[in-house]
C-alpha cells in the first residue's frame, strides 16, 4: 500500500487515464513538429514512436517482475518517491521522510518521481507513463537537432533509427535515470544545434537542461559540455557577424565554468567508489550483486590500447554465439543490428572528418560517443551497461546517419566535394589520354573512368 514501506500499486483506471493524457498532449507535440516541416510521414512515425514508448512500461514492469525476479533500480525510486509524496502534495519538501542516500543521481530520481505522484497519484504504472513520455520528449528533441544541423538531408534515416531502436525504447520508459537523461541531453542537443547554427534562443536551453543534469548524471553532462566546447573551436566564423570573436570568448569561458563545474560534482560520485581509478570502479562494479551482474566483464583494462576492446564491450556485448539467457539472447539480437548498421554506415565513417568540419554538431556526436565508449566501459557490467549506453545512441546514431549525396550527381554537401574534385578530375585525365590515344589505338590500362 501507498506510505507504508511498500510500492505504489498499478491501479489499472488510474493508470489508462495519465496514459491516455500523455498520448494526447503527445499528439499536440507531433503535430507541431510535423507541420514545421511540412511531411505527413513524420506524424506516422512520431505516433507509432509514442506508442511504443508507453506500451514498453507495463512490458518493463512484467519482464523486471518475471524475468529479473522484482530486482530493479526503478523499486527504489519508486519506494522512496512514494514516503515522500504525502508531503509534497501539502508543499512540504522536506526530504526526510525519503531517507534520501543523497541528493544528486539516485536521490534526484526518486524528487522527480515523487512530484509526478504528487500531480497524478502515488501509481506505480502511471509513474512509468509519464516518465516514458519524457523521453519521448527527448527523442524528439535530438530528431530536430539533427534536422537543423542538416537542413533535413537523411533525416529518415537518423528517425528509424532514433525512434525504433528496442534499447533506447524500452530503458527509457520507467522511473529511472535513463528517461530523464534522455529527455534533458535531447534538449542540449537542440540547444546546441541553435547555437551551432547560428539560430537564437540556444543558450537558455543549454543552461537549464545542464542544471537538470548536474543532479542526474553530471559525468554525461561532462561529455556533452566537453564535445560542445569542441564543436564551438570548429564552428566557422560566420559571414558579415560582428563581435564575432568577443562572443565566441564569452561563450566559451561560461562553457567552461558549466564543465568544470559538472567535472568537480562528477569527481565527487566517483570518490563513492573509494577511487578515482577507472579499474577500481569496474572491479566494484563487477563484484556487486543484483540484477544483471551475472554478467559481468572480466579483465577490464584503462590503457587507450584497450579502447577497441571498450567499443566491442558497450555496442556489441552479447552477440548471438556468446548470449547464455533469454535476456541476453534479445539484447543479442538488437547488438546485431547495431553492427549491421555500422558495418553498412562504413562510407559515412570516412567523410566523419570533412563532416565534423563543415557541421560542427556532428564533433558534439562524434566526441561524445568516443568518450562515453571509453569511460562506461568501466562499468565492466553487461547489465549496467545494456541500460545506460541508451543516452549515447542518439549522438552516435548521428554520425552513422550522415547525408550522402547520389554519385552520380553533384555533390550536395562540403565535405564531399573534394571526393567529386577528385573523381572528376581522374575523368578529365583518363579522357585526356583516350584522346591521345586516338581512333583504333589501345588505351592504356586503368585509363577508364572511375
Amino acid at each position: 500500500m501507498p506510505g507504508n514501506g511498500g510500492i505504489p500499486p498499478s491501479e489499472p483506471i488510474a493508470a489508462g487515464v495519465v496514459a491516455v493524457a500523455v498520448f494526447l498532449l503527445g499528439r499536440l507535440v507531433i503535430k507541431r513538429v510535423a507541420d514545421a516541416e511540412r511531411d505527413p510521414w513524420l506524424t506516422k512515425a512520431l505516433t507509432v514512436c509514442l506508442l511504443l514508448h508507453l506500451a514498453s512500461a507495463p512490458a518493463q514492469i512484467w519482464v523486471v517482475d518475471h524475468i529479473y525476479h522484482g530486482v530493479a533500480d526503478y523499486t527504489g525510486y519508486v519506494h522512496r518517491a512514494d514516503l515522500l509524496t504525502p508531503g509534497f502534495r501539502h508543499l512540504d519538501f522536506s526530504l526526510a521522510p525519503g531517507h534520501l542516500p543523497k541528493i544528486v543521481a539516485n536521490g534526484s530520481v526518486s524528487i522527480v518521481a515523487a512530484v509526478v505522484f504528487a500531480l497524478i497519484g502515488a501509481n506505480e504504472l502511471g509513474g512509468f507513463f509519464v516518465f516514458s513520455f519524457l523521453a519521448f520528449l527527448g527523442i524528439v528533441f535530438f530528431y530536430r537537432a539533427f534536422v537543423l544541423t542538416f537542413g533535413g538531408a537523411g533525416k529518415r534515416r537518423y528517425a528509424y533509427l532514433l525512434f525504433y531502436l528496442p534499447n533506447l525504447v524500452f530503458w527509457t520508459s520507467d522511473v529511472s535515470k535513463e528517461a530523464i537523461m534522455t529527455f534533458l541531453l535531447g534538449v542540449i542537443a537542440f540547444g546546441c544545434a541553435r547555437v551551432l547554427t547560428y539560430r537564437k534562443g540556444g543558450y537558455p536551453l543549454i543552461i537549464v537542461a545542464s542544471v537538470g543534469s548536474i543532479f542526474i548524471r553530471p559525468n554525461e553532462l561532462v561529455l556533452a559540455l566537453g564535445g560542445f566546447v569542441i564543436a564551438m573551436f570548429i564552428r566557422p566564423v560566420r559571414p558579415g557577424s560582428t563581435f564575432e570573436g568577443p562572443r565566441r570568448t564569452f561563450a566559451l569561458i561560461v562553457l567552461g565554468a558549466m564543465f568544470a563545474v559538472a567535472a568537480v560534482v562528477s569527481v565527487k560520485l566517483l570518490t563513492g567508489h573509494g577511487s578515482l581509478s577507472l579499474t577500481t570502479i569496474a572491479h566494484n562494479n563487477s563484484a556487486g550483486t543484483g540484477s544483471g551482474y551475472n554478467s559481468s566483464l572480466q579483465g577490464y583494462s584503462a590503457s587507450p590500447l584497450a579502447y577497441p576492446k571498450d567499443v566491442y564491450w558497450v555496442l556489441f556485448d552479447p552477440l548471438p554465439f556468446n548470449a547464455h539467457s533469454t535476456s541476453q539472447l534479445l539484447a543479442a539480437t538488437e547488438n546485431t543490428v547495431i553492427l549491421g548498421v555500422v558495418i553498412s554506415s562504413w562510407r559515412r565513417l570516412r567523410i566523419l572528418p570533412r563532416a565534423m568540419l563543415g557541421r560542427p554538431y556532428v564533433a558534439l556526436c562524434a566526441a561524445y560517443s568516443v568518450g562515453f565508449l571509453y569511460f562506461f566501459a568501466a562499468l565492466a557490467n553487461l547489465g549496467l551497461i545494456t541500460r545506460e549506453r541508451t543516452v549515447m545512441m542518439p549522438f552516435l546514431l548521428v554520425v552513422l546517419a550522415l547525408p550522402r549525396g547520389p554519385k552520380d550527381k553533384p555533390p550536395r554537401y562540403e565535405w564531399e566535394l573534394r571526393r567529386r574534385q577528385r573523381l572528376a578530375w581522374r575523368r578529365m585525365v583518363a579522357e585526356r589520354r583516350g584522346a591521345r590515344a586516338g581512333p583504333g589505338r589501345p588505351q592504356p590500362v586503368g585509363s577508364g573512368a572511375r
